[in-house]
């Protein structure tokens, strides 16, 4: 299989005439361009920009042109612009018609075309920052191979293409199409072929670059400790200022986490509790309902966009083992499932679903209830008002209260059991794969220099294998991956009479089969072709990589100790302190509908003991709890559905939180991503569910003295 092939080997079909034809147009921007449709996005633009032909501003053509250069995507800023007029104007035209209606949707449809422009308009922007993310994440990776192979090759273009067959984000895209230009003749020399994706790399990056500019001076370096040295300071740089940058971030994310618990745990959450209060005095001036809708859509929309900007301005740390070349890995979307030695795959999501519509079954049925009660009491208009009342009334006693909660529980279980499940099905299996191959990955670093120091002493491999198993087993470490590793080596060599190469890689029995770590089989790769020249050789091939290997785990411990203590933070408010809040809001907004009922009663009891009323000028009469509206409790939303509006919002912050928390650790990773919001949400779920029943419990326990003492 030649470089290219292996370069290329991704399921993706390439018109080769072509990309000849594009390598002879000298367009290097398009060489990679796949013989498939373009992005909706990219079409939308080009067809805009060919409809009504708009220039965009001066002031934001630079902007866009920098986030198109980063995405290398076929549009122009005219493009953007006109796209973002072209969707207001026809959202305008298609909301115009809800401007003569009466109701809500005459004053939500007037934001929708805004909305979507805007989002139009920012989402070259927005793509530009995930991508610069995935761009720093692989700096490392790629300067890391880069440096191993050119330790022992000095051979440049082999170096890059090695970095290029192992490394599949924005930066590997770029390198293979470097390699893609140098094998077709479109550029000259490897300099030139660089220099057309450094613009580029200087906005992703610009210590990647500098890093990149140490390895192109190598080919002017005669001696081997200055190439040495070279090398070592074109990796030690990135890892530092990787490190410089990270130490920046977790400094000024101070005041997200400030304003993530003033503005969407506490502030709000207090105003929860007024929304009783507001029902019942202003329910002519405000709908509870856009109040329902503002506390489930509108707030945890803002929180997300906000906190979605400050992830993306977290610099690129390390990237992730990759995991595509296990042999357990599930197919997306799905979960497998043993039973009976048999292995079924289970849809995440239609289990989601089923789980979401059984466990919020009596929920369901109880909201159907309130509604059907609600429009047969509207069917006698007369006595509406008296009936409706009486009913709350009655919903609104503790000990019927406390019952009816399990209502809304439910509903609210299911949603977030049904996440769990999706999140967990989703990426519990893929991060348990993963995190067994970072085990691998970072006892390999141990191993290989402990391997170095045997060989030092110019020993053959097989009597190295040897002792470095030997010395596992005096260490008590028989259960370590790296021990099973050798000892399969050993028993390859031994046994089966295979040289180190085929112990290694025989595609039936070779060791590295039982460690899928693309890692791990590259470096084993380049150690494989040193043993082929001397033990010596051998043991300098280990000893280096094994260093190289150290600085980065160094670095990368560094780093999560920077940002345990913001994780911490983030956590604590996502598993306890906003359930507990609002618990605690559900409680006390209930508690005061009640004790307003209690003190209107208690009112109306004494204007008929003492015939307490007042006379209008008309000869209308009234009374003291009528002019106060105390006892306007038709107004009041029914508790279960208040305690659903609660629930559903502390479902909504958890998740945006946990995401908040991993966007924090891991970037865009969405394996982690899925994990961190499964395990935040359940133990919020437990913690709220329990807080609320004990709440309603003690003001059930408390209500007969206050009653008692009214």
């Amino acid at each position: 299989m030649s470089l290219l092939e292996k370069i290329f080997r991704r399921k993706k079909s390439y018109d080769i005439k072509e990309i000849q034809e594009k390598a002879e147009s000298h367009e290097p921007q398009k060489i990679l361009i796949p013989s498939e449709k373009p992005p909706k996005f990219e079409r939308f633009c080009n067809f805009s920009e060919r409809a009504l032909k708009l220039k965009a501003p001066k002031s934001s053509q630079e902007k866009l042109r920098e986030s198109i250069l980063m995405l290398d995507i076929d549009i122009t800023p005219n493009g953007v612009f006109s796209a973002t007029i072209l969707i207001f104007i026809s959202l305008f035209l298609l909301a115009l018609p809800f401007f003569f209606l009466d109701g809500s949707m005459k004053l939500l449809m007037p934001f929708i075309p805004f909305i979507a422009a805007y989002l139009v308009y920012t989402y070259p922007s927005f793509l530009a920052t995930v991508t610069k993310i995935r761009a720093s994440d692989e700096t490392i990776k790629v300067i890391l191979y880069m440096v191993i192979y050119l330790r022992f090759n000095p051979q440049l273009e082999n170096a890059f293409s090695f970095a290029a067959e192992h490394c599949s984000g924005p930066i590997g895209k770029d390198i293979k199409g470097i390699i893609w230009g140098l094998e077709t003749g479109q550029f000259i020399d490897l300099k030139r072929a660089i220099g057309t994706k450094m613009e580029k790399w200087l906005i992703w990056d610009k210590e990647f670059v500098e890093s990149i500019n140490l390895i192109l001076s190598l080919s002017r370096v005669g001696t081997e400790d200055i190439r040495k040295k070279n090398l070592e300071k074109a990796l030690t740089y990135l890892l530092t200022s990787t490190y410089e940058k990270m130490k920046d971030y977790s400094r000024n994310l101070t005041s997200p986490i400030t304003m993530i618990h003033s503005m969407g745990i506490t502030f709000p959450l207090m105003g929860l509790v007024m929304f009783p209060m507001i029902s019942i005095f202003l329910h002519d001036q405000m709908n509870p309902l856009y109040l329902a809708f503002g506390y489930t859509v509108f707030l945890p929309l803002i929180l997300y966009f906000y906190l979605k900007r400050v992830i993306s301005k977290r610099p690129g740390a390390f990237s992730y083992p990759d995991i595509s070349y296990h042999p357990d890995l599930p197919p997306e979307g799905k979960y497998v499932l043993k039973l009976f030695n048999k292995k079924l795959l289970v849809p995440v999501v239609v289990l989601a679903i089923i789980f979401l519509v059984y466990i919020s079954i009596p929920g369901i049925i109880h909201i159907f209830s309130l509604g059907s009660n609600y429009f047969t009491f509207k069917q006698d208009p007369m006595n509406f008002s008296e009936n409706w009342k009486n009913y709350l009334k009655k919903q609104y006693q503790p000990d019927v209260l406390l019952k009816l909660s399990f209502y809304s529980l439910s509903i609210i279980w299911g949603i977030g059991v049904a996440i769990v499940i999706y999140t967990f099905g989703m990426s519990w299996q893929r991060l348990k794969i993963r995190n067994e191959i970072k085990l691998i990955e970072d006892e390999f670093q141990i191993a290989l220099f402990t391997l170095a120091d045997v060989l030092s002493s110019g020993i053959p491999i097989e009597t190295a294998l040897e002792e470095v198993a030997l010395k596992y087993r005096q260490s008590k470490m028989e259960k370590s991956p790296m021990y099973n590793f050798f000892v399969d080596l050993l028993r390859n060599m031994k046994n089966m009479g295979m040289t180190l190469e085929r112990a290694v890689f025989d595609k039936d029995y070779g060791a590295i089969l039982r460690f899928p770590s693309k890692l791990v089989h590259d470096i084993m790769k380049i150690i494989v072709s040193g043993s082929k020249k001397s033990s010596e050789i051998l043991s300098v091939a280990a000893r280096s990589i094994s260093d190289f290997l150290s600085k980065t785990k160094n670095i990368e411990s560094l780093l999560k100790e920077l940002l345990d203590g913001v994780a911490s933070a983030i956590q604590l408010q996502a598993v306890f302190i906003a359930p507990f809040i609002c618990a605690i809001v559900a409680t006390m907004a209930t508690f005061i509908v009640e004790l307003l009922q209690k003190v209107s009663e208690f009112i109306a009891s004494i204007e008929e003991s003492f015939n307490m009323g007042g006379t209008f000028v008309h000869g209308g009469t009234v009374k003291i709890g009528d002019t106060l509206g105390l006892i306007n409790i038709e107004q009041v939303m029914p508790p279960t559905l208040f305690q659903l509006i609660v629930g559903i919002y502390m479902v909504e912050v958890v998740v945006i939180l946990a995401y908040f928390l991993n966007g924090i650790k891991n970037g865009f990773d969405i394996t982690t991503r899925n994990v961190t919001i499964g395990k935040s949400l359940i133990s919020a779920l437990i913690l709220y569910s329990i807080l609320l029943i004990v709440s309603l419990f003690l003001a059930k326990s408390m209500f007969p003295a206050i009653g008692g003492g009214l």
